[in-house]
């Protein structure tokens, strides 16, 4: 290539020069963000190393856990599938409640649902009672020919088409929920999922759960 003027030429700056007190504050300010960076990264490790350890108290699906220290159940006014009539739940005072809320379009609650049947024809000289709760918006039009369907009788069924209970019981969005209530109107213990209802290990849980010697 020929030496010319274009070769003897400097070479292009893209920037222009930064003055050398400017360029230390540069170098000042990265070397503050970083530590900034350091600063923010041990404290969010120290915080997470101190944190408490919370029990886990939620249970697997189907696990019986038990409500302590048992508390007061608040008032739910329900209507009846039978007759359509409001029935509030301290109906049942003095009487143990195992209460069951369901949905006719909710797969483990028709798993369920025959030995909850089951459980409610052996409890019933016992004093304890099974009600379900149908938490259908389509309240008797959908429930009523499900049941029938389904060959499911002898539970007391109530609906709650504005699932006003599952949001005064706190936390049962999962169905099936079942509720335990002592004869004193107490939570006392839930059950969150399906479960088989009439096994030995259930009836020998509940009766210890409710004071009583067997079920």
């Amino acid at each position: 290539m020929e030496d010319g003027p274009a070769l003897k030429r400097p070479p292009y700056r893209l920037f222009a020069p930064v003055p050398e007190a400017e360029e230390e504050d540069l170098v000042m300010a990265d070397i503050s963000i970083a530590y900034s960076k350091v600063l923010a990264t041990g404290a969010l490790a120290l915080s997470l190393l101190c944190a408490p350890v919370m029990a886990d108290t939620t249970g697997k699906p189907g696990e019986l856990i038990e409500t302590k220290p048992a508390k007061p159940v608040p008032t739910l006014t329900l209507m009846s599938l039978a007759d359509e009539s409001p029935t509030d739940l301290s109906a049942y005072r003095g009487k143990p409640l195992i209460v069951n809320l369901w949905a006719t379009w909710c797969g483990p609650c028709i798993t369920e649902m025959p030995s909850l049947m089951k459980l409610s024809d052996r409890l019933k000289n016992s004093g304890v009672v099974v009600i379900a709760i149908s938490e259908d918006r389509g309240g008797k039009f959908v429930v009523d020919p499900f049941l029938k369907e389904h060959n499911i009788a002898g539970l007391p069924v109530f609906l709650d088409k504005t699932m006003s209970t599952g949001k005064a019981l706190k936390e049962a969005t999962i169905l099936p929920m079942t509720i335990l209530i002592d004869a004193e109107g107490n939570e006392v213990g839930r059950v969150k999922g399906d479960r088989d209802w009439d096994s030995a290990d259930s009836r020998a849980e509940l009766a210890k759960l409710f004071g009583l010697k067997a079920l």
